[in-house]
């Protein structure tokens, strides 16, 4: 008989787990709301050829110097992606700012409009279950 007492400890006490940490998400869920401020956006340019070493290094320099344009920039091979506050800079003008401060062949990155016009993030499909579950979730709380 003992050893239906531990058992049903056990049961019981994962059920508590269980239905705390469902309590966590549907708080989680329900308090999280969109960021009003988000100004910040990541964009890329490419170039015609691949950058050595010391090349990535002056491109970096040449961003960092650029208004608006934050301290994250990524240099592969032939491409350059970096953020920056579109309140103050946005990403034409500086591809515009960075062409004038080197002989360049590149091309600034445009989004395809199919996917400049989703709502979502395209991680999350509008018809899988945690989507449907968040908005159900949201409607109960909003």
């Amino acid at each position: 008989m003992k050893i239906n007492k531990t058992v049903k400890r056990i049961a019981w006490s994962l059920l508590g787990v269980v239905v705390l940490l469902f309590g966590i998400l549907v708080y989680h869920i329900a308090n999280a709301r969109p960021v009003e401020n988000a100004t910040i956006q990541i964009s890329r340019i490419d170039f015609a050829q691949p950058f050595d070493s010391l090349s990535a290094v002056a491109i970096k320099e040449k961003l960092h110097r650029i208004n608006g344009v934050k301290s994250d920039i990524i240099v592969k091979e032939n491409v350059v992606v970096y953020f920056h506050d579109n309140t103050i800079a946005d990403s034409q003008k500086v591809y515009d700012e960075l062409m004038t401060k080197g002989d360049y062949k590149a091309e600034r990155f445009l989004l395809p409009p199919s996917l400049a016009n989703k709502q979502v993030c395209p991680v999350m499909k509008k018809d899988s279950f945690k989507y449907k579950f968040s908005k159900f979730i949201q409607g109960i709380f909003n």
